[in-house]
């Protein structure tokens, strides 16, 4: 039976039980639902799974110090505040994982419950166990409850198929009051059997339909007298209905029980939404027994009505069940018929019937076949269907094998003999046609097949099956190979502008086999049930302008929606899915919407009206309104509701957020206010990200920003990037230099005239560019992706013939990077500010004496180590800040220096004047300044003659000198130059400062004129790698004037050697280090360091076996020291599970286990060479925690919050496989450096060497070892180990299996030692 109720919020979740016979003793479980979706919202807004407590006692019960644990060796996980349960009552705890455990707020425990079924305990304070379920609650469907059964079995007060008096409505019964007790029926009513409605096609109706009505009408009354002979003989009153689409139920007059259905009907309304799933659902009505009169004076009135756009079927029959309470047992625990949370238990429910056993999971085929279908268990009937269709007690029975000969979806469903039906299952099999059946790709695969359904619409969605298929061990994807997902889906054509393109972009909502939504984890991303499949076509034809910006705001700390490049398969017309049916390469993603993974801002609900719940929740966008919106105007600018919609907003609520923007908007101006209002970091983040693609689009489409509870309004995430950076067939992003149109658009006009807004963005602008906005990073990325995308790209553009298939996918790559290295560039020269320092590490543990590696791109850099800023409010320097020893770089060029030019007015176009070899005896020398017209020149060069349209436009600049060891540092140039330069090294362009992209030609003028401000300033410029010559060098500079009346022209130059690897802060005492770059008045944004200093932060855990599939006796926890002295273990702790060193010492990179306490002699036989260091107390939680290593002075030295969840790794979670950390220098925060291991079981206590072995003849040597999977393996040879120097002998292939891996060595004759060293990176 599934559960789908819709009870509210529990605003009290102490609850008085009714007084029942109970054996007394303590508090215990009572009732617990793991896979709540409907039953109960939490304080938050959200369906948190949930546990109850009952008090079965005669006095209250103080649960002060009680704990509730999902783990038998963590009694106490959780525990309760000081609160108590009266006599007979229950309390509510929401198993939400966020921790909350305070007397005046609604409690939450710190873990969440697995709906598979595991380990519940309600503990005392003493750790001992007063109720447990052990070993385990069962597994549970949605909204299902188990629990102790306190209701006896109910009586059918109106059984199934009983007779109603019944009506279609018409316009003359619109105001009658039929749903009163005292209604007097007209001669319009009729009297028949229960299962009212129709069906146009199909037979999943059938046997329940009893009353047949005309297939035209949409809704139907039903009015049933029943008695009862004393109500207050009654303890409980279910209502238990069938419907399709919608409902309202009344009880003597007054409304109980609602779904799909407007809150005020008329006569001919129609349900809100469609209801695909004809099981009973039960609806609790013990509240309203009080309504109930004795004697036969009863009435229950149920207002029925059908979906608008599916016409094809209208059905419903409604039942009522009342009971007793009965003496309960709380150690007898069964499913319950109906989710009752803080009051009494419902009674069992009726047996569940299993899943049907499929003899073929989903798949494709080449040639016909066959599949079988069983019972899960003995004596159930298996129904099905092969179009789609949930089959109902009367589909069609199997009695023998299916033969597949097309694409068919098969469902089953197992029954009992009296009807009732279990959860439904669906398989589908694909037909390939043959030029299919070989088709192959690096990428995933996504197939959608709606069985001869027809094209997809732009609205509504169209009901279809989605797969994919992903690479295999080979790393190919292949059809045959069956999906790694396969779902409903409902399908539709996204998009407003681009809809009537060839290529379709769609939007997916995946479902279960009831039309409800389903949450999927495709392609390695976060659970949720709607999703994107974005088509780039003929303005993206590099295929990546989405994916790239996406990647860049995730990286700069902006959540934008995941994307996974895959190749799409739509196959509408029927027939085996074939070649024809391929539409090219697709971005898989997220679609934007509230969710814990996405847009994670706290839920709204309808009956939020006062502060705090009404400040937050909402999300907003600037954009065309969906269809039937009108969107509201605060702060002069057009908005739309996205969440709530605007359907579901109330007056209250939009009253708030129209205030407070309007609010806002006033205050966007004022150098202070404005961040009252908003999240100014999200706000630039946003604009820049948009400005750096010069999106014409952005901030006036595809828009959104959102505020969260008690929150100021943040923008993103950001959106649609295809008519961006340079696009084909939309010109006005062609042009990389320039604002977009949009640039202050709405309410950006007024802030981006805020100077503290301006000056923080500048600084952000510095801070991006010195990490995630590097042409560096941002290459890498297209790089790989264009590598990633070769293959597919080529299918993508033969299908789409936008560019050459062979070679235009790389064109389009290379304008693409041509245009952002442009834009990059000119974006630079619209901020006064300096790329933040880079830090070698901005968070973790470290040994005394560590050194922090510091790059910056000044050689004025100023750090503290207190958390003070080294920059005073006022833009001086702290004076506890101190000067990186940086400043001491060795200088190249000094101010002020001697200069060969040129300032003839001769052109040298044609002429390689840049490179070393270039003959300049015959220029002018001089020291800077050089220019003319300003007249505080060191050196006036000649300007040319009058007028000034004839003075020179370029000046040609050379200054040779020489380079010994430092080659392999970095460069820093500050370039004064009025108006524009471009600066060569050694015959190589560096850079362009305020000038144009393309070819420079001696009349070519800068971008734009200095002003008189800027024509004093030394630009600041860093080149990471300058590639530098030993001996002689040659920096060459050409000058350009702003325009051809400019009277001016002005050239200094200063050049500093930087060490390229950083320089180091030596940090002794575990600090906050706080570090900015400096240029003039001038401050980049602040890099932050926190460290901890400890001689344990050399102890690393290496290795987690959370979840091992034998149980929990095989968990362990390996640790390592990675550093090359002995490491003191005493007094070195753990939080998460309980254990602390009392004595012990690990080696130079040894490594060893810590395992559970439960039965060591069996985890030794299974692991008889694992270094064993202890065991430990409870356990490590299977759905994730925090596991922190504390050093003897409780400082944390190691600290990682894994997850059973995306992203990090799903085989470890209870599928054979560990959590390994990737790289020890990383990160262990970062779940992208932790994997699966590929050896099932883990590898506790490292790498074993074999053996070495040293041959009689020719005085060769073998060296064996254990390789692990996943890695390569390299072996080095050292004479000399105070050195440190280690010279590459030989590189093993990647090894997939565990093996033994031989190198063979020849030591050299002599007296000489040599060392031996195997290393995997």
């Amino acid at each position: 039976m599934r559960l789908k109720l819709s009870i509210p919020l529990l605003t009290g979740l102490l609850t008085l039980g009714q007084a029942i016979n109970c054996l007394g003793g303590d508090p215990f479980i009572s009732e617990i639902v793991a896979a709540n979706d409907k039953t109960l919202k939490d304080d938050f807004g959200e369906t948190s799974d949930w546990i109850e407590i009952h008090n079965p006692g005669s006095t209250a019960t103080r649960l002060l110090g009680w704990g509730l644990s999902d783990e038998l060796e963590s009694p106490l996980k959780w525990t309760f505040p000081d609160v108590a349960i009266a006599p007979g009552g229950f309390l509510v705890v929401h198993a939400s994982g966020n921790n909350i455990a305070e007397t005046d707020r609604p409690l939450h425990a710190s873990f969440r419950l697995s709906r598979a079924g595991e380990f519940l305990g309600l503990a005392k304070p003493d750790g001992s166990f007063a109720d447990k379920y052990a070993p385990g609650f069962p597994a549970l469907n949605d909204n299902q409850s188990y629990g102790v059964p306190m209701m006896g079995a109910p009586d059918e007060v109106i059984p199934a198929h009983s007779t109603f008096s019944y009506l279609t409505p018409a316009s003359g019964n619109a105001k009658e009051k039929w749903t009163e007790t005292n209604f007097k029926l007209t001669s319009d009513w009729r009297s028949g059997r229960s299962g009212f409605g129709f069906q146009k096609s199909g037979s999943t109706l059938t046997g329940l339909i009893k009353t047949k009505i005309p297939t035209s009408k949409r809704a139907i009354w039903l009015r049933k007298k029943f008695s009862i002979k004393n109500q207050d003989t009654l303890d409980y009153l279910i209502l238990r209905i069938q419907f399709d689409d919608g409902f309202i139920a009344y009880l003597n007059g007054q409304k109980v029980a609602t779904v799909n259905a407007v809150e005020k009907p008329k006569y001919n309304s129609y349900a809100t939404r469609d209801n695909r799933d004809l099981s009973f659902f039960d609806f609790d009505l013990t509240d309203h027994i009080r309504l109930l009169k004795p004697g036969q004076n009863n009435v229950l009135a149920v207002q029925s009505f059908d979906y608008r756009t599916d016409r094809t079927q209208f059905f419903v029959m409604p039942t009522l069940l009342a009971g007793r309470l009965t003496a309960f047992d709380s150690t007898k625990r069964v499913f319950l018929s109906t989710p009752t949370p803080g009051r009494l238990n419902a009674s069992q429910s009726p047996p569940q019937p299993g899943e049907p056993v499929f003899s073929e999971p989903s798949g494709s085929f080449s040639s016909l076949f066959s599949i079988t279908l069983k019972p899960a268990v003995e004596g159930e009937i298996v129904r099905y269907t092969t179009n789609g269709s949930v089959p109902s007690s009367s589909s069609k029975k199997y009695t023998s094998a299916i033969r597949i000969t097309k694409s068919t979806l098969v469902c089953a469903r197992c029954f009992t003999e009296d009807g009732h039906g279990g959860a439904p299952v669906t398989r589908e099999y694909l037909q390939l046609a043959s030029n299919v059946r070989k088709f192959s790709s690096n990428l995933p695969v996504i197939v959608i097949e709606n069985f001869k359904g027809g094209s997809i619409p732009s609205d509504p969605y169209k009901n279809a099956h989605m797969s994919i298929y992903e690479p295999g061990e080979d790393g190919r994807t292949k059809l045959m190979d069956g999906p790694t997902l396969d779902t409903r889906v409902g399908i539709k054509i996204r998009g407003s502008s681009t809809q009537n393109r060839a290529k379709k972009a769609f939007t997916v909502e995946a479902r279960d086999d009831f039309g409800e939504d389903r949450d999927i984890t495709p392609l390695g991303m976060p659970e949720e049930s709607d999703w994107i499949l974005y088509a780039a076509y003929n303005f993206d034809r590099a295929l990546i302008r989405n994916a790239l910006v996406y990647e860049l705001s995730n990286q700069i700390g902006r959540y934008a929606v995941r994307t996974r490049f895959c190749e799409v398969f739509v196959n509408t017309n029927g027939g085996a899915l074939s070649y024809n049916d391929y539409v090219g390469v697709y971005s898989f993603m997220e679609k934007i919407k509230r969710d814990k993974n996405r847009v994670n801002i706290t839920r709204i609900a309808p009956d939020d009206s006062s502060e705090p719940e009404v400040t937050g929740g909402y999300i907003f966008k600037i954009d065309r309104p969906d269809p039937g919106d009108s969107g509201f105007s605060a702060g002069g600018q057009g908005i739309k509701w996205m969440e709530p919609k605007e359907d579901d907003i109330t007056s209250r609520q939009s009253g708030y957020a129209r205030a407070y923007l309007n609010t806002m908007y006033k205050n966007l101006s004022h150098t202070t206010k404005y961040r009252d209002y908003i999240d100014p970091l999200s706000w630039i983040d946003h604009h820049m990200l948009n400005e750096f693609t010069k999106n014409p689009d952005g901030l006036r489409l595809s828009t959104y920003f959102f505020k969260d509870r008690n929150k100021r309004i943040e923008y993103g995430p950001v959106w649609d990037f295809d008519r961006t950076m340079g696009c084909d067939d939309d010109g006005r992003a062609a042009n990389p230099v320039g604002w977009s149109g949009s640039y202050i658009h709405g309410w950006w006009s007024r802030v981006m005239r805020n100077k503290s807004f301006k000056e923080l963005y500048a600084q952000r602008w510095g801070e991006v560019r010195g990490s995630v906005m590097t042409e560096k990073n941002i290459f890498s990325i297209i790089d790989e992706w264009e590598e990633l995308l070769d293959e597919s790209a080529k299918r993508n553009f033969t299908k789409w013939r936008l560019v050459n298939s062979k070679t235009g996918f790389q064109t389009e790559i290379k304008q693409l990077k041509t245009w952002i290295s442009g834009r990059l560039t000119w974006m630079d020269t619209q901020f006064d500010s300096i790329p933040s320092p880079l830090l070698s590490i901005t968070e973790g543990a470290a040994l005394p004496g560590f050194q922090l590696g510091v790059s910056a791109q000044s050689d004025e850099v100023y750090y503290t180590t207190d958390g003070t800023d080294p920059r005073m409010p006022n833009g001086d320097i702290n004076p506890r800040a101190t000067r990186l020893a940086q400043a001491e770089t060795e200088p190249i060029i000094p101010i002020n220096s001697e200069w060969k030019y040129l300032d003839t007015g001769t052109k040298l176009d044609k002429v390689d004047w840049t490179a070393i070899e270039y003959d300049d005896s015959e220029w002018k020398r001089g020291k800077a300044e050089l220019g003319y017209g300003d007249g505080d020149e060191a050196t006036a060069v000649d300007r040319g003659s009058e007028p000034s349209t004839k003075f020179h436009t370029t000046i040609y600049f050379r200054k040779e000198f020489q380079m010994g060891e430092s080659i392999d540092k970095s460069l820093l140039i500050k370039l004064l130059r009025d108006d524009g330069a471009a600066v060569y090294l050694n015959g190589r362009e560096l850079f362009r400062s305020n000038m144009k992209l393309g070819t420079i030609r001696y009349a070519t003028y800068s971008i734009k004129r200095n002003s008189s401000k800027n024509s004093r300033i030394f630009f600041p410029y860093f080149v990471e790698v300058p590639k530098f010559k030993t001996g002689k060098n040659v920096f060459a500079v050409e000058v350009h004037r702003g325009s051809r009346s400019d009277k001016d022209l002005s050239f200094n130059f200063v050049a500093s050697a930087l060490d390229a690897s950083g320089i180091p802060v030596t940090i002794d005492k575990t600090s906050t280090i706080t570090v900015r770059a400096k240029s003039g008045e001038t401050w980049s944004a602040p890099a932050t360091a926190s460290i901890v200093i400890s001689p344990s932060a050399a102890l690393k855990v290496t290795e987690l076996m959370y979840n091992p599939t034998d149980g929990k006796t095989f968990e362990f926890i390996e640790l390592k020291n990675i550093s090359g002295a002995p490491l003191d273990l005493a007094g070195v702790s753990f939080s998460g599970v309980r254990f602390t060193f009392d004595e012990g010492t690990l080696a130079p990179w040894e490594s060893g286990v810590l395992i559970p306490n439960d039965d060591p002699a069996a985890f030794i036989a299974k692991y008889p060479d694992a270094p064993i260091l202890g065991t430990y107390g409870g356990s490590l939680s299977n759905s994730g925690e925090e596991l922190r290593l504390l050093d003897p002075d409780g400082q944390i030295v190691f600290s990682v919050n894994y997850s059973a969840d995306s992203p990090w790794p799903s085989k470890a979670d209870g599928v054979g496989s560990s959590l390994e950390l990737v790289s020890q220098l990383a990160s262990e925060r970062d779940p992208s450096n932790w994997r699966a291991s590929l050896v099932p079981g883990g590898t506790p206590g490292d790498i074993l060497f074999l053996s070495t072995k040293l041959s009689l003849t020719g005085g060769r040597m073998a060296i064996r070892f254990l390789a692990l999977p996943g890695n390569t393996y390299s072996l080095h040879t050292s004479d000399d180990l105070a050195s440190g120097k280690w010279r590459k002998l030989e590189a093993n292939e990647f090894v997939t299996k565990m093996k033994v891996v031989e190198f063979v060595v020849s030591p050299g004759d002599g007296e000489g030692q040599q060392f031996y060293r195997v290393s995997s990176p």
